[in-house]
């Protein structure tokens, strides 16, 4: 912190004590409070990481309830990868809240849209920092971080004059960081608190029976980076520690795909941002650790796989559509050509029609007796040509020159 002769110091509203150099403006403080914080997280308070300043904002839990020194858990951004929030058990992690997938932390479905209040958070190359702000300001509200390491949401309640619990981020063993290891899966709906994902096995799966999973899970069948391989969705998931990982902000999740395709380490890949169409691209690389099942508000994950375990119905969009060109281009000849063939027939038809009408609607001369006599010489022997089945066949004269 610099030094200054005349600082200046204002209380606001929010809670928050800003220091001013010489110069007030009101707009870059040399000092607040809000950067300092302790258990607390007020509205308006930024937790995360300042990058031009380089202040990291986070809460320390106390060590009792009633001793404010330095207890045992801390809540920070971790920015090793994709940032997300963890809670931290002293330097072993406790939870994970997973990254913010647009509406919310990915771990975190308790997180949702209220009356009292609304959160974001923000990713940029001055900030990082998740922050919540009252839509009713009436309410007085705070977050804090218990000694216990429980996250409480407390509302004040002016009839009973104390702080009422309105949220509370407690969670239980399933809850717990990374419980099933590699490539397994926390179901609640599950009598069994681990499973593989489809397509993995137990690696020990003696330990598994007895509901050791420290070896976590392993492939089915190895990966062979082949042409063949593509990617399987799952669905509602709380996705895996991002630690590692590499993000961008603006491309598509057919880029993404391509992207992590074309890297042999990259595992999986998602949407960075789910709201609306979706945008972005969050790539995985080695293992995927602390994945959990979270019925109906989970996130969608595409894991890398060899074709053998490719899903029949619901496999990468790039493998579909090929397969949808190789099926559909030979029906739709053949469909052509049946089609063709049948515009043929139904002209040859029309015109053999119309040329039997043709001959129906030719008029024969009529000739009488005296006529034909005359024609053929009294039916002469001379003129007789031949006999068919309709009878004798005589040659005739329309007139003394011409022979018929």
């Amino acid at each position: 912190m610099k030094t200054v002769r005349s600082p200046i110091g204002q209380l606001l509203d929010t809670g928050n004590i800003m220091i001013y150099g010489d110069n007030v403006s009101h707009v870059n403080p040399i000092s607040q409070s809000f950067d300092f914080m302790t258990d607390t997280l007020l509205p308006g308070m930024k937790l995360g990481w300042n990058w031009v300043t380089g202040t990291e904002r986070y809460l320390t839990s106390w060590k009792f309830r009633d001793e404010p020194a330095l207890g045992d858990y801390s809540l920070k951004v971790d920015t090793r990868g994709y940032p997300q929030m963890i809670l931290w058990d002293v330097e072993k992690i406790k939870f994970r809240g997973g990254p913010w997938d647009g509406f919310r932390f990915s771990g975190d479905p308790d997180l949702k849209p209220n009356l009292i209040y609304n959160f974001t958070f923000v990713v940029n190359q001055r900030e990082i920092y998740y922050q919540y702000n009252l839509i009713d300001t009436s309410f007085i509200t705070r977050l804090v971080l218990q000694p216990s390491g429980n996250i409480e949401c407390l509302l004040w309640v002016d009839s009973i004059q104390d702080w009422s619990l309105y949220l509370a981020l407690e969670g239980d063993y399933r809850d717990r960081y990374a419980v099933c290891k590699a490539f397994g899966s926390c179901n609640i709906d599950n009598s069994s608190v681990c499973e593989c994902l489809k397509g993995f096995e137990p690696t020990s799966p003696e330990q598994w029976r007895v509901a050791i999973w420290s070896q976590g899970c392993r492939r089915t069948t190895p990966l062979d980076f082949g042409p063949g391989e593509g990617f399987n969705k799952h669905i509602n998931m709380k996705l895996p520690d991002t630690l590692g990982s590499w993000y961008n902000q603006t491309m598509t999740l057919v880029e993404c795909e391509n992207m992590c395709k074309s890297n042999c380490s990259c595992t999986a890949y998602t949407n960075l941002n789910t709201s609306g169409t979706g945008s972005g691209c969050l790539l995985w690389f080695g293992d995927l650790t602390d994945i959990k099942t979270i019925a109906e508000t989970g996130d969608s994950l595409y894991i890398r796989m060899p074709p053998s375990e490719l899903d029949l119905v619901e496999n990468s969009r790039s493998s579909n559509a090929g397969r949808r060109v190789r099926i559909i281009v030979p029906i739709s000849i053949v469909a052509l050509a049946i089609l063709v063939s049948l515009c043929l027939f139904y002209r040859f038809r029309t015109r053999i029609r119309e040329n039997r009408s043709g001959d129906e609607d030719l008029e024969l001369p009529l000739f009488c007796l005296s006529t034909l006599l005359t024609a053929t010489n009294n039916f002469s022997m001379d003129n007789k040509l031949g006999e068919g089945g309709f009878g004798p066949v005589y040659k005739v004269f329309y007139d003394s020159m011409t022979a018929m």
